[in-house]
């Protein structure tokens, strides 16, 4: 991370209003960045609309911990990632391997992230994603290690953090976090979810941390709101939940 910079706090990406009722988030040093003016970077991330991105985040003050809202925008993680100025690993909780082929063109997206960043960050050494839900491994590339949501519902928190220490040797820890890698007791998405526990979670991050430096974190996977879902009493339910979620990782993150 660059030098001189405040890591205690958190920075909140407003890209379509999914975390500004959370407000148990204002509990923490926080900066809001806004991104609600931007177009064509939903899900899909044109050129132009990633340099808007990259540019707007690059004036922040917290970079420890980073709150990006929506799942679509997850490949906000490739801009973060690209700040790191030192061999690293991701360690990424998904329920989605987001290793859709990488065309090199100039759009990413919250599917081909992952791809990008194996293929222009020379810094990023090895990839581990625990938690997906896996189809085939015929295409998964060398540096890339996955403990499949099957797999991981196995194994004990020290088990699979071991499994990550294994796949990525001595390296520090960037650790991203969808929430559909939840099950839905614990978080509420507009993906399709998985059955790691919010005790798993957290257990697997507090003990990557005992061992690894943490280069950075992000957390994803709000629910989409509208006007309307504000004055659903369920949907408000949901997001509570979220919110309760949110600051339990939050704090794994920040303790230490």
């Amino acid at each position: 991370m660059k030098s001189g910079t405040t890591i205690s706090g958190i920075s909140l990406l407003n890209f379509d209003g999914t975390l500004q009722n959370q407000t148990l988030l204002r509990n923490y040093p926080a900066e809001w960045i806004d991104f609600s003016d931007l177009r064509g970077c939903r899900g899909y991330c044109t050129g132009d609309a990633l340099r808007k991105i990259q540019n707007r985040l690059r004036a922040r003050k917290h970079r420890r911990i980073t709150l990006i809202g929506n799942g679509n925008y997850h490949y906000v993680t490739y801009v973060l990632l690209s700040e790191i100025r030192q061999p690293f690993a991701l360690v990424l909780f998904d329920h989605h391997t987001d290793l859709a082929p990488d065309a090199e063109t100039p759009i990413i997206s919250c599917g081909s992230w992952v791809s990008i960043a194996l293929r222009t960050l020379p810094l990023l050494k090895r990839v581990v994603i625990v938690g997906a839900q896996v189809l085939s491994r015929s295409r998964i590339p060398c540096n890339v290690t996955i403990l499949s949501e099957q797999e991981a519902g196995r194994l004990s928190a020290a088990e699979i953090a071991q499994a990550v220490r294994s796949a990525a040797p001595g390296l520090p820890v960037y650790i991203s976090v969808d929430k559909d890698v939840l099950d839905r007791d614990n978080a509420a998405t507009d993906w399709d979810q998985g059955s790691m526990t919010l005790r798993q979670l957290l257990d697997v991050i507090r003990e990557l941390k005992r061992s690894r430096p943490l280069a950075g974190g992000d957390v994803c996977g709000e629910l989409p709101l509208s006007p309307v879902d504000l004055l659903s009493g369920e949907r408000m339910r949901h997001v509570k939940k979220n919110e309760l979620a949110n600051k339990a990782i939050i704090d794994a993150l920040l303790a230490g």
